[in-house]
């Protein structure tokens, strides 16, 4: 249901295909930012391979929510934090790029960090919170699993870098 919060009226709905969607309220070329960030998007139904090349992105359709969500800005974020930190430019995963989305989201302070983000990136292993939330199969999707699992990484590294800083 579009809401009068989402900015958007019953009126402003294109239909493609079966499916009524809402026209995008950000326009954003994923190409155009993903090849800035030094990531390649290709379509994961021709071509998957089991470990991931660094800085090679089979999820175009998240990509384009997110970018379409909140803006070239904020996915141009999300794709830096993932490609720009240690050993962490091989986990562009669908599930992987909407949890750190979502998190920017909710706690747009995080910005304010600045390369402070990223230090703290650099301290968690996003493969590992990810196998994490597999493993836990518990009850719910994956995704939503990470989104906690990360959330708690970042402010343990937050906090550790604050220390470190202080000494």
């Amino acid at each position: 249901m579009i809401t009068a919060q989402s900015g958007l009226n019953p009126g402003d709905r294109k239909t493609i295909g079966a499916k009524n969607i809402p026209d995008a309220p950000h326009a954003c070329d994923i190409h155009k930012i993903a090849r800035q960030c030094g990531i390649r998007i290709l379509n994961g139904a021709q071509q998957y391979h089991k470990k991931r090349r660094a800085g090679v992105c089979y999820c175009p359709a998240t990509l384009r929510r997110i970018g379409r969500s909140h803006g070239s800005v904020h996915l141009a974020w999300v794709l830096r934090l993932v490609r720009e930190t240690d050993d962490n430019s091989t986990e562009l995963f669908a599930d992987t790029i909407s949890a750190i989305s979502s998190l920017l989201i909710h706690h747009p302070q995080l910005l304010d960090l600045g390369a402070g983000l990223f230090d703290a990136f650099d301290r968690i292993s996003l493969a590992d919170l990810r196998q994490q939330a597999q493993k836990l199969a518990c009850g719910c999707p994956s995704g939503h699993v990470l989104r906690v699992l990360l959330a708690l990484a970042i402010r343990d590294a937050v906090a550790a870098s604050t220390r470190q800083t202080v000494k």
